[in-house]
């Protein structure tokens, strides 16, 4: 029996499930959908507001500390000088956890927030801050812990308006919460 041919479409299957098909994966168990909230900023503002965004939990936080050594949120949120908003990466604001704390990748998307249909697969920007303006869209990487494969979530995000007065920043988003699917648009996402 000659095992190369064997072992050549065993490969072949492999590199296959590992493809945009999600063979592996399995199919999608979350729907992603699309919310807007407000943050305010992370200096300038009240301890007891908002200014940070965990977008597995979809839950609003000032960002801290636990007393487990881990820290609640993904994303703070700060305004500029200049009234832009500064997105600072969980590592950006809390480098070394006592439990640690998962990268974070962001891109700044040519595309319209609207338009954005799925996440790249390349070129995020880990554990660094990044400045962006009303309308403008990223995307993020973001771990997830409860994926078997170690795939992260991906999301988007724009920033419709900043109150500069209240400091406060609306921001609308859609989480794809199903591991390594990379799909950004509404409903159950097919990749």
């Amino acid at each position: 029996m000659n095992r190369i041919p064997a072992l050549a479409t065993c490969l072949v299957v492999l590199l296959a499930a590992c493809g945009d098909s999600n063979n592996l994966l399995g199919a999608a168990s979350f729907e992603n959908s699309t919310r807007t909230f407000s943050v305010y900023a992370l200096t300038g503002t009240s301890s007891a507001l908002p200014a940070a965004y965990n977008f597995t939990t979809e839950l609003l936080a000032r960002p801290q500390l636990l007393s487990n050594g881990g820290v609640n949120f993904d994303v703070a949120f700060d305004i500029t000088s200049d009234n832009k908003v500064k997105l600072l990466p969980v590592r950006a604001v809390v480098p070394l956890p006592p439990a640690g704390a998962a990268s974070v990748g962001m891109l700044k998307s040519a595309s319209a927030y609207s338009a954005l249909e799925r996440a790249p697969d390349r070129g995020y920007i880990v554990d660094s801050t990044l400045v962006i303006g009303i309308g403008e869209t990223v995307v993020l990487q973001l771990p997830a812990s409860g994926c078997i494969y170690g795939e992260p979530y991906y999301a988007k995000l724009v920033v419709d308006s900043i109150i500069v007065a209240q400091r406060r920043i609306v921001i609308g988003s859609l989480v794809n919460r199903n591991c390594g699917f990379r799909a950004l648009t509404v409903g159950i996402p097919k990749n």
